[in-house]
């Protein structure tokens, strides 16, 4: 309830587009989540700035312009090892997530 109450997934959202936007180039955004919703919003704000189009996914062309603002690294979220876990199991939820601007 305090998620929503509070607005905070759509805070999040905002919150890491205006980081992406404020790294010089090269640099990485990282960010950890504890919480599927809280990573869900990371995930498809990362995605969105990796690759901006809107163009309909059948258009033969892009004609929306818009270019990619930078990349994910790597791919998948980065998960904690079976040392770590063992040392705190706490972070059995915790996605790493990495962004590269150009």
């Amino acid at each position: 309830i305090r998620i929503e109450v509070n607005g905070e997934l759509h805070e999040l959202d905002q919150a890491v587009e205006r980081m992406i936007h404020r790294r010089k180039k090269g640099g990485r955004l990282c960010i950890i989540t504890f919480h599927s919703l809280e990573d869900r919003i990371v995930k498809q704000t990362m995605r969105r700035m990796e690759n901006p189009c809107t163009c309909p996914s059948d258009a033969p062309i892009c004609i929306c312009e818009k270019e990619p603002i930078g990349k994910c690294i790597p791919r998948k979220p980065i998960l904690p090892s079976e040392e770590e876990l063992e040392r705190n199991p706490r972070a059995k939820s915790a996605k790493l997530r990495v962004f590269e601007k150009y």
